[in-house]
């Protein structure tokens, strides 16, 4: 009985170091964690709560800029305008990602080209994106209504408005948004394929399973997890679109491209000054993705799982 409380003993203080040990290595994360992450999110909480322009000090006045924002019919006009942009960005992006990094990774001559060629536009800085496809945009000598002049489609007096005509914007920067991002989420396709054993694809082969049905019963059981952050950063990008609308329409034309966020920049920097409403919005925004991302996840353990 001695030498068992003895072995206990010991056993127990060697976890208590262990733990000890953990802690001590993690604490460095968390500190920076509080730091970075939880306090700026519990003052920006704070600060939805108050009346303030940024200069004189700030007015509580409790959950009025949550009621105000129910009510703003610009909220919900610039949450329209991210619902459209995320349903088709994200679509396209992760369909478009999987499909290409599917072919690139074969193996064939100049894979590695074609790798770096998909990739080139993530490492562009939004502002360039914008103002080149902006300039291609250019009703009177943008690239694309000069091929389509040259092929006849369209009259040199009556050039299309690509940015200009309000059914248009917000495609055109859909386009550009796709085109941006699309060689990023081919890289982390990428890495996800090549993580699944060949030798389930051999078993597959010996199954008699066609390539479609590799594809099908193989390779996207197995890519779930990469499929739901693909998505995750899409869904998240697409509600904080900024920096393309800012730079190529402002908004415009008659607010057919103001999202969300650009509407918060207009509230909080523009004329009206109203940070904490501005913040308010953002804390709204927060848990919509939260929600959103919530019930992404819960879809896609559910179909892994019925698999």
């Amino acid at each position: 009985m001695l030498r068992l409380g003895t072995d206990t003993k010991q056993h127990y203080k060697k976890s208590l170091q262990d733990n000890v040990i953990a802690y001590t290595l993690v604490l460095p994360t968390l500190i920076f964690f509080v730091i970075f992450t939880v306090y700026p999110f519990l003052n920006a909480f704070i600060i939805s709560l108050t009346k303030w322009d940024g200069f004189n000090d700030p007015v509580f006045i409790g959950i009025n800029n949550f009621k105000k924002l129910i009510n703003d019919k610009d909220v919900w006009n610039s949450l329209s305008k991210n619902l459209q942009f995320m349903v088709f960005t994200v679509s396209a992006k992760v369909i478009l990602g999987f499909i290409i990094a599917f072919f690139l990774n074969q193996k064939f001559r100049g894979v590695t080209f074609f790798r770096a060629i998909f990739f080139m536009p993530v490492i562009m800085s939004f502002v360039a994106i914008g103002l080149l496809w902006k300039y291609i945009f250019n009703p009177n000598y943008g690239l694309i209504n000069s091929i389509l002049f040259k092929l006849g489609l369209s009259a040199p007096g009556n050039p299309i408005t690509w940015l200009g005509d309000p059914s248009l914007a917000m495609w055109c920067i859909i386009i550009v948004d796709i085109w941006r991002w699309t060689g990023y989420h081919v890289v982390l396709f990428l890495a996800g394929l090549q993580t699944i054993p060949t030798e389930i694809y051999e078993a597959a082969t010996v199954d008699g399973a066609n390539e479609w049905q590799k594809v099908r019963h193989v390779t996207i059981p197995q890519m779930y997890g990469i499929i739901l952050t693909n998505m995750i950063f899409c869904l998240t990008g697409a509600l904080s679109v900024f920096d393309l609308i800012f730079t190529m329409t402002l908004g415009g034309p008659y607010n057919s491209t103001k999202t969300i966020a650009l509407y918060v920049y207009e509230t909080s920097f523009g004329a009206r000054n109203q940070f904490g409403y501005a913040t308010a919005i953002n804390i709204f925004i927060f848990f919509i993705v939260l929600i959103i991302t919530g019930v992404m996840i819960y879809l896609m353990n559910r179909a892994r799982d019925n698999k």
